[in-house]
């Protein structure tokens, strides 16, 4: 993937999104992340980091009572960086979150405008940057460490004027096969109903080998155990082996695959649907 900025003016071109399916568009993109952090974290972290959870918050601001309406606030994590917090988005992080993925995706067949990414974050976080009723969308923000070395990189992080952290990863958690997110993706093989679906999972490629991917990936099943939910899937490109890698040595287990004619007739990449009981 490309190096990713936050702090940069988001001056990113169009391309070829004007012309993708509608399943190119946000909600349809399969759990991204640098492949060198996955490989890293999973020959580095064999469990998922100590996470610590501090309270509870509704997935939407308006959302009505039942089993998927209340998950983590946040979760706090020790990465090699500094100090990882990961919670739903806010109005304020929507530019720096959908230069993230926008810039993430860039160059691959899943590139979409910052545009139409903007326009769907809008739309997913609403007033006050509350996800829908039926998931989440999620922000890592890193604080760096004040003590680390510069052989880690942490001491050199850029931060955006005026802020003591920088969002350097997104996804997304579906708690229902309601959600918008689910019904964007392709017709074939889509995820158990009773299942939270995990997408958009982008790092910035600055920050890899730092045990973010686990970490955030930690995090979106904790917003499922919080809503009730006792499994969680994710579709994976099935020649992303060091994702594969990372998930595998998560407790993920394959599924099913999608077969060339859905390939073919969807206009997709290959991918596996993946999923672990939580």
């Amino acid at each position: 993937m490309h190096t990713i900025k936050c702090n940069r003016p988001c001056s990113v071109a169009s391309s070829r999104a004007k012309n993708l399916p509608t399943h190119f568009k946000l909600g349809a993109l399969p759990i991204l992340h640098s492949a060198e952090t996955a490989l890293h974290s999973a020959r580095e972290h064999g469990s998922a980091p100590h996470t610590r959870r501090c309270g509870v918050v509704r997935c939407a601001s308006e959302a009505p009572a039942g089993p998927h309406t209340t998950v983590p606030h946040h979760t706090e994590v020790a990465v090699l960086g500094g100090r990882l917090v990961v919670r739903p988005i806010t109005a304020g992080e929507i530019q720096a979150a959908g230069v993230v993925l926008t810039r993430a995706f860039a160059g691959s067949s899943e590139a979409v405008s910052l545009k139409e990414v903007l326009q769907d974050l809008e739309t997913q976080g609403g007033a006050g940057g509350a996800a829908a009723a039926t998931g989440c969308f999620l922000v890592a923000r890193l604080y760096p460490s004040t003590s680390s070395s510069g052989a880690s990189g942490s001491s050199n992080v850029q931060l955006p004027p005026g802020q003591d952290s920088r969002l350097v990863a997104t996804a997304s958690v579906s708690l229902s096969a309601q959600d918008m997110l689910v019904r964007r993706l392709p017709p074939p093989n889509p995820p158990p109903a009773a299942a939270a679906y995990i997408s958009n999972m982008a790092v910035d490629p600055k920050f890899r080998r730092q045990g973010i991917a686990r970490a955030l990936l930690a995090a979106c099943e904790e917003v499922a155990r919080g809503a009730g939910l006792r499994e969680a899937s994710l579709h994976v490109r099935e020649a992303d082996s060091a994702a594969r890698a990372l998930y595998d040595s998560s407790g993920y287990t394959v599924v099913v695959k999608d077969s060339w004619v859905d390939t073919m007739r969807h206009n997709i990449r290959p991918r596996l649907l993946m999923k672990r009981t939580l």
